[in-house]
This record gives C-alpha cells, sequence and structure tokens, in this order.
C-alpha cells in the first residue's frame, strides 16, 4: 500500500507485521529520498525479523519469561537471546504474521487500516488495530487500539529504522545526525542480559543526556556501553500517559529534520547496534564495560551480511529507532506505569513521525 501527498511525499506499507517499508520525504533541495531502512521483498522480511514492523503484544524484554497478572503466574515462550527471557512478543509475535488491512476511502487524509485478532492461549485473544495517516504537511499518523478477552500486559510499538540522509547512506551519515531527547532519566539495566533491574537513573553527567542537541559522532557511540546507544529513556512530563513531544533529530546535510510524540513515557532510542559489522565481532567496549569474567560478547563470530532495498549491504550504525513505549519489563516491575489491559478497556498508543526541513537561514525546524 503507498499513501501519497499533494507534494508527492509517499509511504509505503506492507501487511507483514503491519510495517513501514519506505517513508519518501524531500530534502532541502526538494529532491525526493527513502529514508527507511527496509527490503524489497518478503523475503528480506522474513530473514531479519523486527526491522520495520509492528512489535507486540509487549516490546522488549520480560525476565524469566513470566509474569504476574492478579495473583496468577503466566509463563511465556523463551525466545530471547539467553535463552532465558521473552523478547518482543516471543516467536509469532505481531511483526511475524500477516495483518488484514482495508483503505479507509473518502477520508481526510490518506488512511489505511491494519488489524490482528492474536490466537487463543492462556492469555487470552487480543484484538489490535492500527491506522496509519499520512497528512500533507509530511506527518506520520498511527493510531494503535487493543482489546482483550483477559487481563495481559500490553506495549505495542512500532520498530521503524531510518536515516534521514536516506537509507543507503550507511554509518557514516548516521554519524552526522544531531538528536534531542525529551528525557531527564532512563531505566538501568543489567549488562548480563539487558533486563531492567527495576531503578531509575537520572540522565545528568552521563552518556544518556540527550537533552541539548548532541551529535552522535563516532567517539559519542562508543563510549556508551554496548558501542552504541539501545535504552529506554524516561520521557519527562507531568503525567505518564499524556501526548507530548518525545525527541527531535536532524541531519544537517540534507536539512531533513524528524520530531516523534507518543503519549507513552518511555522511548527506545537505538543506533542500529545490531545491524552486522564485518570489521568487529563484538561491541568495540565489551571488555571495558564487563567485570563480570563469565559474561560472553553477544557475537563471537562474524555476523551474516545484511542486503536491503536497492541492494544496499545494512551495516552497524547504518540508522536509527525512536520507539515510544511503556518500560520495559513493566510486567514484572511494580514501580514502573502499569501494562495491564482488562476485560473492558481499550489499550490506547498514539504516534506521530513529524518530518520537516531546517531553516535555510537558521538550524530550526520549519
Amino acid at each position: 500500500y503507498t499513501m501519497t501527498n499533494k507534494h508527492k511525499a509517499s509511504v509505503q506499507l506492507i501487511s507483514w507485521g503491519a510495517g513501514i517499508q519506505s517513508i519518501k520525504v524531500p530534502n532541502q533541495l526538494g529532491i525526493l529520498g527513502d529514508v527507511v531502512l527496509g527490503f524489497d521483498d518478503i523475503e528480506g522480511y522474513l530473514k531479519n525479523r523486527y526491522i520495520g514492523r509492528i512489535i507486540g503484544r509487549v516490546v522488549n524484554h520480560i525476565s524469566c519469561a513470566e509474569m504476574r497478572v492478579e495473583n496468577k503466574i503466566y509463563t511465556l515462550p523463551r525466545n530471547s537471546g539467553d535463552g532465558v527471557g521473552h523478547f518482543n512478543g516471543g516467536f509469532v509475535g505481531f511483526d511475524n504474521v500477516n495483518w488484514n488491512s482495508y483503505v479507509m476511502k473518502k477520508h481526510v487524509v490518506n488512511t489505511l487500516v491494519m488489524t490482528h485478532l492474536s490466537p487463543a492461549n492462556s492469555e487470552g485473544d487480543m484484538l489490535t488495530q492500527i491506522k496509519y495517516s499520512w497528512t500533507d504537511d509530511n506527518q506520520l499518523l498511527m493510531n494503535i487500539r487493543a482489546s482483550s478477552t483477559q487481563p495481559i500486559p500490553v506495549d505495542i510499538t512500532t520498530n521503524c529504522l531510518m536515516n534521514l540522509a536516506g537509507h543507503a547512506t550507511g554509518p557514516n551519515e548516521l554519524k552526522k545526525h544531531v538528536i534531542s531527547l525529551n528525557a531527564g532519566s532512563w531505566t538501568f539495566t543489567d549488562i548480563k542480559n539487558n533486563l531492567p533491574t527495576g531503578t531509575v537513573h537520572p540522565v545528568d553527567r552521563t552518556v544518556f543526556d540527550l537533552r541539548l542537541p548532541t551529535q552522535l559522532t563516532k567517539r559519542r557511540l562508543y563510549v556508551v556501553p554496548g558501542g552504541g546507544y539501545n535504552q529506554n529513556l524516561c520521557i519527562t512530563s507531568p503525567s505518564s500517559w499524556s501526548y507530548r513531544f518525545h525527541a527531535r533529530i536532524i541531519h544537517p546535510g540534507s536539512g531533513r529534520t524528524l520530531e516523534v510524540y507518543s503519549n507513552q513515557p518511555g522511548l527506545q532510542f537505538s543506533t542500529g547496534n545490531d545491524l552486522p559489522d564485518p570489521d568487529c565481532n563484538y561491541p568495540p567496549d565489551f571488555e571495558d564495560y564487563c567485570d563480570c569474567m563469565d559474561i560472553k560478547p553477544k557475537t563471537e563470530e562474524k555476523p551474516k551480511e545484511m542486503w536491503g532495498k536497492d541492494g544496499t549491504r545494512y551495516r552497524r550504525h547504518g540508522g536509527f529507532i525512536l520507539s515510544p513505549q511503556n518500560y520495559p519489563n513493566a510486567a514484572n516491575i511494580s514501580d514502573f506505569p502499569p501494562c495491564i489491559l482488562y476485560p473492558g478497556q481499550v489499550y490506547v498508543h498514539d504516534i506521530t513521525y513529524k518530518f520537516g526541513l531546517l531553516s535555510r537561514n537558521l538550524d530550526t525546524p520549519i
């Protein structure tokens, strides 16, 4: 499905995983460019899970693949890298199924609706609807709704991997991006398993303080544990569930800008650390941040190459992800914002990706 606005900017969607295959927006010269990393055919998406698609029922990690809901313990598929936890919805998450879809005709803006009914299991049925809308001022609106037959944890988001210089420009252009986040704290994670410990730390005087515009230079990325960002940051807001500004990222060379808005309390910010790097077997700073001899690098062998759209080889740090969400493992941490959806309630998650251009006279979005 392709949605095109009056300025010829477009969004291309696929029913597999209700994913975003491409977003073509202009640079300062008015030339359209595709800023979404993805694949030309279904085979690429089958080989490479999560990229560009909707993640659910619960995004991110659930510790020990177990959760307690109303004094009842549910056991989930163990599909995390260590074989112990539950990750991104399990083996058959929302990204790994084909969604029903239809176009809303006679609508003010280009709109596509996708729905998916999760099969019955110990957690109950869940009906999910995602409405994509593409406006004439280059805003992609994502309205996610869900209802269930039993109390279950829900945390649904998009996993759109982008590079504002163009999907094929790679890590050199990614490192020219400048980002600022509306986040004053972050959920601390255990380096052994990437699971939140339950504590929230202020970003002050840490590499996670991105409240002021910060360029994603090589030096900046490699001082982050793991050799790049892949953290949940806590959005600053008087209310956990109010719709507000999350992030702004700019690519000065093309003049393209992106602002992210959502009603979720957290934002997963990633710099494409999991994309393959043929020159490195494991994160370059792994030994510096590992004080336990029993921890092994995630990648001990050189990763396989990943070939994307137009025959492009995607590499580590070739794109970024800005995914609004609840805090990871919220189902098992009582101090985190609640994530349980009860029968009769409706889960509501609204996301806006607002694309724009820098002023030619001032480095500010217009």
